[in-house]
């Protein structure tokens, strides 16, 4: 084992605490943004917040569609965007002529924590993207090669 195995296996760990920490973050600053609004509080889950972004980027979308495209079963789905509806931050409606169709959109509460979500994720994209255009294309080939590695082994 090399002398830097400990040193960058820490920082891995480092790094993941810290993604857990933002979790925590988000949920801090979608309560202060939601206090100015309507003085509510929601706590969301990881996939009550990836059901929420994906229904803000697509504006109206059914089941299905969130489920093909966040990974989520379309059950779970269905028990999320139910529970999204009781906080009040979606709705569900069916189409004219489409009667057996849900669709799902964002309330005005939901559009606030998604315009929120949505900040920060091009925050953080930015400066990750400084970030990896001060590297070589050599050391970035590296880093992906190294990033996959690390992706197939979290389960």
């Amino acid at each position: 084992m090399s002398q830097l195995t400990e040193p960058v296996l820490s920082l891995i760990v480092q790094i993941i605490t810290k993604i857990c920490a933002n979790h925590n973050n988000i949920d801090q600053e979608i309560n202060r943004i939601l206090e100015t609004t309507n003085g509510a509080k929601y706590n969301l889950t990881i996939h009550e917040r990836l059901t929420l972004r994906y229904i803000g980027e697509q504006k109206i979308t059914n089941a299905t569609n969130i489920a093909s495209n966040t990974g989520i079963t379309r059950g779970g789905i269905s028990k999320i965007c139910g529970r999204l509806i009781k906080k009040e931050l979606i709705t569900a409606n069916r189409m004219e002529g489409n009667r057996k169709e849900i669709f799902y959109r964002l309330t005005s509460s939901g559009d606030h924590i998604y315009q929120a979500m949505a900040q920060q994720i091009r925050d953080a994209e930015g400066q990750c993207r400084e970030l990896i255009e001060s590297y070589s294309a050599e050391e970035l080939v590296l880093l992906a090669n190294f990033l996959r590695k690390i992706e197939e082994i979290i389960p």
